[in-house]
Order: C-alpha cells, then structure tokens, then sequence
C-alpha cells in the first residue's frame, strides 16, 4: 500500500492511496472463509458449500467491502499520523479518481480533503467585551413575592362559592325529566374547579351555593375540552363525547386556593426556618436570588458577544467554502445547492467559531474534569427547581439532582458539552476587559433584536 498526500493550496489537498493485491488478499480470503461457515445453500449443509461456490456468489461484494474498510482505515491512520488538522471527511476527487475495474488486482483511490487554516485566539486586555448587569428594582421584587405567593397558597374550606373554588360532592346524570337517569353516569366522589369552567351561564349557576346545596347543570357546556370533561365524569374521553345530558351535583366540600400570605410562616417555607426573620430580609433574600437568576441572563449574553468579538478577530480568516458545500450537500440529504448558498454566511461563522473553540482548547490546555459537569448539573437543576418556586437551595441539596442528570449519558453529553464552553469562556473573561454596563430588563430585551 501507498499513501501519498498532494498539496494543491493552503486549505485544499488530495489523498492518493493505491492498493495492490497483497494489501487486500487475506483480508478477503478470511472474509469469504467466514461466509463458508456460516452460508446455507441448498444441496449443502451448513459450513459445508465448496470455498470456490462461495467465491464466485459473493467475491466482489466482499471485494468491495472489505477495500471499503481498509480505505477507511488507511485514510483515517493517515490523518492521525501525520497530525492533518482537517475540515469535515475526506471525499472522493471529482477530478482524479478514476473509474474502478474489480477484475483488475491494483486500486488508486483520491480523496480531497481540507485543511484548517489557523484561527487568532490570542486575546489582550486592550480588548474590551461588555458585560451588562441588570437591574434588580423594586418592581420586580414585589412581582416576584407575588410569583412566592401564589406557588406558596393552599385549599382552604370555605362556606360558600364564589366564582374560584374547588368543589367536591356527588354527581348524578339526570334524565330529559329532571329525574336520575336509569344506568347513567354516576360519581361518588366527584370534584370540579369553578374557576376552569368555560361558559359564564355554568359559573352563575354555583355562585352563592353552600355545602348540602344541590346543583343542576350542564358538565358539557362547562367543560367544552373533551379531556377535562371526561375527567369530571370518570369515563374516557370517547365515552364523553356522547354525553351531553345535564347532572345534579350534591355539594359536600367547598376550598378555595388562598395565597401565603408575606409572614414569617412563608420565610421558613422558602428559605429555612429562622433565615430570614424580616420583611426587609425576605426583599433583600428575593433581590439576591433574582440578581442569581439573572446573572445566567448576563452570562449568556456576554458567549453571544464574546463569540461575535473572536469572529470579528477572524474575519479575514478564507475557509475552503467550495470544499464545505460539497461536504454539507453530501452529508445532508435535505440540503439543497440553493439552501446552502444562500444560508453559507452563518453557516462560515459556526465553522469558524468550532475552529475557533478547537485552537482555544489547544492553545490553553482547557479539560473538563467530573466536577466542571457536576456544577453544571447543579446550575441546570437550580434553574428547573425555581420554576416550581423552591429557591434557595444549598449546593450540597443540589447535588443529588446533578448526580441524577450525570447518570444519564445524554444528559451527560449536554452538560459536557456545556461545561466545555463554560471554561472556554471563562479564558476569553480572563484575557480580555470586561465593560460592566448596568441595564434595565426592558433594554436587555432590545439587545436581543439587533
């Protein structure tokens, strides 16, 4: 075998590797062996069939796929090799390859192949990235003790119906006279929202009505959602759709969700019993944990404009464009020659920003250890946790939630992959100078619709 490399520019380059017959020979032979012990042909038990049988079925197929592999090897030990800093996969030359002849015993195959030019990822202090700080006011503190409310309410029974509650009782389905109806849907222990009833003639008929008060309506007109209704009913969905009578329900249970109110009994519920023992403490906890909150939104604006700075630094950087639409084309069946034209400027910057990423990794030995993932876990399950209104969590609380997501081995792949792009960053914060600039939550918005 022989492999060769030709350099036809600065980004672009064949290789030429050409395979005579003592580099595929045994490699065949074993292959069609194979196929002997295993191949059941009529007229011969299995393992049995004659070896020249076996090579006129299947030689060339096993020809093909077996100088398909060594290829494939050759090319890829090659590259490793000679330390070739390549862009997408070798492709078969549309110029040089020429057509092959399988009962010939010698082979050339040429693939292009491009090469990645040399990214500028020194960075300075003279280089300066803003870095925006938003502003926690008092509006969004008072909107955010409003979110812990709600989240932080309960059922409380209440005498009468107001328009909100939740109502549990029996429900009877009634006949065209008013009565029961024989074999119809009956609930013991039946329960309803007023407040997610749809039609406002439903609503009045519950208002002003007290536990032991019986109630006619019509489920269906109140609930017009197939899924909901069916729900009240206990029957399934398809059941419900034929039901359209009206029922008696016997009210026995009257709640109401009432929201926490702002006490001490909220201050422990939220951040530990003791904590915080004020209404200014409990404003100053709630300012803190928005400001965390939104600290995740500066840092991921400062990655959209760190990025933007690293690729104005490389702008004059020329990529093998010619090279990589054929390889987009042919490693995606969906793309189309226009798509790709058309689409190739962003397409060149997220070239250029892995290239850039690649020679940062490089350039400053960045690794990612189990604790960087670890962080990140704790990080994402912070963020999911406070959307269920449980803020405040110490990371030890979290780390049980991070072992859970490192345990799935996508979910591990994502946080590697986010833990990588944090110390990248972490290097470009380091090497440049950060421009703190405070902002409200409306302008931050704007700098989004640029």
């Amino acid at each position: 075998m022989n492999v060769t490399k030709n350099q036809i520019d600065d980004l672009n380059a064949t290789i030429k590797i050409q395979l005579d017959k003592d580099d595929y020979a045994t490699r065949v032979s074993d292959a069609l062996k194979d196929y002997q012990k295993r191949a059941v042909i009529d007229g011969f038990r299995k393992g049995k069939t004659p070896f020249g049988i076996i090579k006129k079925m299947y030689g060339k197929a096993v020809l093909i796929e077996e100088i398909n592999k060594l290829i494939g090897e050759s090319l890829s030990n090659y590259i490793q090799e000679n330390d070739l800093n390549i862009l997408g996969e070798p492709l078969p030359s549309e110029t040089e390859q020429k057509e092959l002849n399988l009962d010939e015993e010698s082979f050339e195959f040429v693939y292009d192949i491009a090469l990645s030019p040399a990214m500028n990822v020194k960075l300075s202090k003279r280089e300066k990235v803003p870095y925006y700080i938003i502003k926690v006011d008092d509006e969004m503190i008072d909107k955010q003790i409003e979110s812990i409310c709600k989240s932080n309410g309960e059922l409380t029974p209440v005498d009468t119906i107001e328009g909100s509650e939740y109502v549990k009782g029996e429900l009877i389905e009634l006949g065209e006279d008013g009565k029961p109806k024989e074999g119809g849907i009956h609930v013991e222990d039946a329960s309803l929202s007023v407040e997610h009833m749809k039609d406002e003639e439903q609503v009045k008929i519950f208002t002003g009505k007290q536990a032991g008060n019986e109630v006619i309506f019509n489920p269906s007109k109140a609930y017009p959602n197939k899924t909901d209704y069916a729900a009240l009913l206990q029957v399934s969905k398809e059941e419900a759709e034929h039901v359209t009578s009206d029922f008696c329900f016997i009210i026995s249970e009257i709640k109401r969700y009432v929201e926490a109110e702002v006490n001490q009994a909220l201050f422990d519920k939220v951040y530990g019993e003791g904590n915080v023992k004020s209404v200014e403490e409990f404003r100053a906890r709630v300012k803190e944990d928005l400001a965390k909150q939104f600290k995740a939104h500066s840092e991921y604006r400062l990655t959209v404009d760190a990025r933007d700075k690293m690729l104005k630094k490389n702008e004059d950087v020329v990529l093998p464009e010619t090279f990589l639409k054929r390889w987009m084309l042919a490693t995606n069946k969906e793309l189309t020659q226009e798509a790709v034209d058309k689409d190739f400027d962003s397409y060149r910057d997220e070239f250029k920003w892995q290239l850039i990423k690649g020679d940062m990794i490089k350039e400053n030995s960045i690794k990612v250890e189990d604790e960087d993932m670890k962080a990140v876990g704790r990080e994402v399950a912070a963020a999911q946790l406070q959307q269920y209104g449980l803020y405040g969590l110490s990371d030890e609380q979290l780390d049980g939630f991070a072992v859970r997501l490192l345990e799935n081995e996508k979910q591990r792949a994502s946080l590697y992959d986010r833990a990588l792009e944090n110390k990248i960053f972490s290097v470009i914060k380091e090497g440049v100078k950060l421009e703190e600039q405070e902002i409200s939550m409306d302008d931050f918005g704007k700098l989004f619709e640029k």
